[in-house]
Formats: structure tokens, C-alpha cells, sequence
């Protein structure tokens, strides 16, 4: 816990000169220091995000970066001086009450992220991801042909990478723990030009933590997600009523992060368009869309070295004649698997099922998943509602429409809890504050229920357990909080115990706790599961071959002769 309070202080120190120096380097003057911060992450997002074409993210990346952190700094030192002063006044001036909520919450914060990771992901690509990243950068091609599941190489990934210092210290991928905790300093502050609807939604970003909380041990590009979508709407709905440029164009920065670092989320850009459409009258500049197009270009160059596919997880008529294009077998299986898992059946079972059946088996998911899939539902047939509703204003009614064609598009492709939560919570919480006549402190007990329930589920395992019907989600260790005092629990739940394979002129390390088809755990490089192997040899008759000398020249498939 020690270790990483100094982590996120450390973060801090960084953020800040970057942060300043892109607003000055854009010609913006941005005054919240918590948006400075957040800046900050976007821009070592992009310049990461670049690095790793040629180097990899470790020793030469972090000396780099601290060291044009340092030089920003020294020229910008008055402006982050500023900044931290106005930082401190901002919480000298929260009550009494609210100093206490952001002492226990960065607390709680730490702890849930010091914990064993909960989710299941980690163990099979999170880890290994960050690892690659770390080692080799964005690996010359087809890594996704070593283990499919790496095709997922998520922008946050990349950000976790850039910020986990694995050549010092090999325990940190916490990124989502301080994505919370910003989320969580920003509901505690207010702006006095708000109204009385974006105070109390300020004050709702709290419900993230009822979630928040139980997976931020894990480097998991979902919270960041939750976060940054719950703060963009909050932008959203002021910038409706009132032109802003410097906060249009963080609205866009923070709109196209959201959307590298999950592409699901790409259906919130319909808001930037419609904030751009409102004004264009007034301000017919259209260099933001250059922000989009340097995004873009990211994901798209990331996916092609690591896919040979473009648009992954798209693949309709799309193709590169890359010698390390994922077959399309292999992509379909993977979209299959994903796909499946949301209706809460097998692979095979789901194609021999109709839409009915499909909308039958996910309505009655077992577990906690089937629970919240029928809140969801009520939540958006409230929102629809809304939508016919006078007294709604049509700043929020653009947020509904778009969480409402955000649920057909998952509905069509993989409707997952998980995936519905960015925007499900800030239309819900918008709701029910159109619902219910919630008094001050009555909004302050609600705050701090959440908080207390998520740290609870978060820290005792039987809670958790309760919470899934995946086995290999269920957890049966027993950390006591003095365990984690100084330093987090390891990456991995999971031995690091392997044995090395060597097939095709390529030796790999397959963990001898094989249970878990796709379990890599945090096994040295490259990793993957001999029975995953033969599963491909078997089903699909190809196997892994390097495409060169060295693992880090990448991967192919070759088909197997008969």
C-alpha cells in the first residue's frame, strides 16, 4: 500500500509539467488541475503510443519521459506551481465531511488495488500484453497468431506499459486504481456556475465504485473507461448550453482516449459532432478532427501490426495479405468465444441458436450477470421513456439517444454487463436526478453507502465468490490488509510455474496449472498453453511458426500439410 501511495505521488509529479505543457502547446489555458492531470495521461497515451513502433516501453522509454517531464517542468515551473496551489486550496476548501470520504476513499483505493487481481482476463492477456509491451513494444507482426487473445492490445494497455516502471519495480499495473481515485476527487469538488442536476451528477459518479472497487486490481482498460465517460458527459451537458473551445477540445481528447482505449465506446464521438454541429455557426474550425484522425491512425496501425486486421475486431472484406493476417477462422473463433460468453452459453451452442433463444438465454443468465441484465433492461425502457418526456432538457435527451443506439450495437455484437456500464451509469444517475427530488443530504448518505458497499464486496472473497458462476473467477485465498501494507500482492493469483515447448523451431513456456485454456498468467516470454496449441493444430490444422529468428520479429500461422 506504501508503495504504491509513492507510485501515485509519483504519477502526480509527472502529470502535471505535461499536462501544462500540451494546453500551451495547443494555446489552451486549462484551470482545473484535475483536467491538467488527465491531459497529461492523454499525452503520454499518444507519445507511447508511438514509441513502441521502434523501441520498447521500458528503461529508455521511463528515463525519457521523466526526463521531458523534468524539462517541461523547468520551463512551466510557475504554471505547475500555480497548479498544485490551486490543488491544495481545492481541498482545504471541501467540508469536513468530504476531507474525510477522500482520505478513506484513497485508502480504500489503495488497498483494493494492492489485492490479487479478480478478473479472469488478467490471467490470460492482460499480463501478458503489458509484459510484451514492455519488453519488445508493439512486436513487428502477428503477435495475435502466438495467442489470440493478445489480438486485444488495448490503448490502455499501452499506457499501463508506458507507466509501470517494470524496470524498477515489477508489481505495479495500477493505472485503473488512479483513474478511480481522479474520478472520485472530481465528484467531491463542484463548480458554483453548476445547477442543481450537475452538482448530484457530479456526486454519482460514485456508483462506479459499487464495481470500481472489486476490479482495480487488475489492469483492465474499464475503469479508465467508466471514468473518463462518466467526467466527458458531465462536459458534454455544460458545453451544450454554454461554447467553451478549450474545453471542446479536451472533450475531444478525452472522447477519442476513451474510445483507443475501448472501441466499443465508439458511438460516444456522435456527442463532439453534436457540440460541433450546435456551434458551427459560431465557430466553423474543424482542426479537432485532427484529433481524430491521429487516433485513428493509432488504432489502426496498432491493429495491423499486431492483427494484419485493420479495424480488429472487425473483419468484413477487409484484407491486407499480411504474412501474419489472423485467418479469418481464427478471428470468427475469437469473436464466437466473446460473443457467446454475453448470452452466457458455449461457442457451438450459440450458432445453433435463434434470436429468441439468444435473447432468452441472456434475459435469464444465472448469477449476479442475469441480475443486472434485467436492471438494464428496466434502465432502458426508463431512458426511452425520457426520451417522449417535455420537462427533459435536450442535452440529456442527446445523452439517452446515443446510450440507446450504444445498446442496439451491443445487442447485435456482444452484450456483456460490463460493456453497457459507461453509459448506462451517467443515464441512469441523469434519471433518476430527473425522477426523484433528492435533498442534500440525502444525495451525501447515497455517496457514502456506495462507497462502503463497493470497499466491502472488494475485500472480502466470499462476498466476490457470491458475485459470478465463472469457477475461475472464485477465490479461496486469505490476505489479511498487514500482508499488503508496505507492497501489492503479485500480478498474477497463479504460480509461475512452467515447463518449455518446443514445436516448429519455436520454444515457449506452457504453465504446468493448465486448467485454463487460455491462461498465460505472468510466465516469462513468449507464453501460451501447449493444450491451447494443439486446440488450433486440431480445429482449425495450423500451427505457430516465428515469422523470423527472434520472437520479437513476430508470429504466423502455417496451414499443416495432411
Amino acid at each position: 500500500m506504501i508503495i504504491i501511495l509513492l507510485y501515485f505521488f509519483l504519477l502526480i509529479i509527472i502529470l502535471f509539467p505535461l499536462g501544462i505543457g500540451t494546453s500551451k502547446l495547443l494555446s489552451i489555458k486549462v484551470k482545473l488541475p484535475l483536467d491538467i492531470v488527465l491531459l497529461g495521461l492523454v499525452t503520454i497515451t499518444i507519445f507511447s503510443s508511438l514509441w513502441m513502433f521502434f523501441l520498447p516501453l521500458a528503461g529508455l522509454w521511463s528515463f525519457s519521459l521523466i526526463f521531458l517531464s523534468t524539462v517541461v517542468f523547468f520551463y512551466n515551473r510557475a504554471e505547475v506551481y500555480e497548479q498544485l496551489k490551486i490543488s491544495k486550496n481545492n481541498i482545504l476548501k471541501l467540508s469536513f465531511l468530504n476531507k474525510l470520504t477522500l482520505l478513506f476513499t484513497l485508502l480504500a483505493i489503495v488497498y483494493c488495488t494492492s489485492l490479487p487481481a479478480y478478473v479472469i482476463d488478467n490471467e490470460s492477456y492482460y499480463i501478458q500484453t503489458i509484459k510484451w509491451l514492455d519488453k519488445y513494444g508493439l512486436v513487428k507482426g502477428g503477435l495475435a497468431n502466438l495467442h489470440v487473445y493478445l489480438a486485444q492490445q488495448s490503448g490502455f494497455h499501452i499506457l499501463e506499459a508506458a507507466l509501470n516502471f517494470d524496470s524498477v519495480y515489477d508489481r505495479f499495473n495500477d493505472l485503473s486504481a488512479f483513474y478511480l481515485l481522479i474520478g472520485v476527487v472530481w465528484s467531491l469538488e463542484s463548480d458554483i456556475n453548476d445547477n442543481h442536476i450537475l452538482k448530484y451528477y457530479r456526486k454519482g459518479l460514485v456508483v462506479l465504485s459499487l464495481i470500481c472497487f472489486t476490479f482495480i486490481s487488475a489492469p483492465s482498460p474499464d475503469t479508465a473507461v467508466y471514468v473518463l465517460t462518466y467526467i466527458l458527459i458531465y462536459k458534454f451537458l455544460k458545453l451544450w448550453h454554454h461554447w467553451d473551445e478549450k474545453e471542446f477540445i479536451i472533450l475531444t481528447f478525452f472522447c477519442c482516449q476513451i474510445i483507443y482505449f475501448k472501441v466499443i465506446m465508439v458511438l460516444l464521438f456522435i456527442l463532439v459532432i453534436m457540440i460541433w454541429l450546435k456551434y458551427y455557426q459560431v465557430k466553423k474550425n474543424v482542426s479537432w478532427m485532427l484529433v481524430g484522425l491521429l487516433f485513428l491512425s493509432l488504432f489502426i496501425g496498432k491493429n495491423l501490426v499486431v492483427t494484419g486486421l485493420p479495424l480488429f475486431p472487425l473483419d468484413y472484406g477487409i484484407v491486407t495479405e499480411t504474412v501474419w493476417e489472423l485467418p479469418l477462422s481464427v478471428s470468427n473463433f475469437y469473436n464466437g468465444i466473446t460473443k457467446a460468453q454475453a448470452f452466457g452459453v458455449s461457442p457451438k451452442v450459440i450458432t445453433e441458436m435463434n434470436a429468441f433463444e439468444l435473447s432468452q438465454s441472456w434475459f435469464f443468465h444465472s448469477g449476479l450477470e442475469g441480475l443486472l441484465n434485467k436492471i438494464l433492461l428496466m434502465s432502458i425502457l426508463i431512458s426511452f421513456i425520457f426520451l417522449f418526456t417535455k420537462k427533459v432538457k435536450p442535452a440529456i435527451k442527446c445523452v439517452l439517444i446515443v446510450f440507446l443506439f450504444h445498446v442496439i450495437v451491443l445487442f447485435v455484437t456482444s452484450p456483456q454487463f460490463r460493456f453497457f456500464i459507461p453509459l448506462l451509469v451517467p443515464s441512469a444517475v441523469l434519471s433518476g436526478l430527473l425522477m426523484f427530488k433528492l435533498s442534500h443530504k440525502t444525495v451525501n448518505f447515497l455517496f457514502l453507502t456506495f462507497l462502503f458497499v463497493g470497499l466491502i464486496i472488494a475485500t472480502f472473497t466470499g462476498l466476490q465468490n457470491r458475485l459470478t458462476d465463472n469457477d475461475l473467477m472464485i477465490r479461496n485465498y486469505n490476505l489479511h490488509a498487514l500482508n499488503l501494507l508496505i507492497q501489492p500482492a503479485p500480478k498474477s493469483i497463479y504460480p509461475n510455474d512452467f515447463k518449455k515447448v518446443t514445436k516448429n523451431e519455436l520454444q515457449y513456456h506452457s504453465p504446468l496449472n493448465n486448467s485454463f485454456l487460455y491462461g498465460t498468467y505472468n510466465l516469462p516470454l513468449p507464453a501460451v498453453n501447449e493444450r491451447y496449441v494443439e486446440f488450433m493444430e486440431n480445429k482449425y490444422q495450423i500451427s505457430i511458426q516465428k515469422l523470423g529468428d527472434s520472437i520479437s520479429e513476430g508470429f504466423k500461422y502455417v496451414k499443416i500439410k495432411n
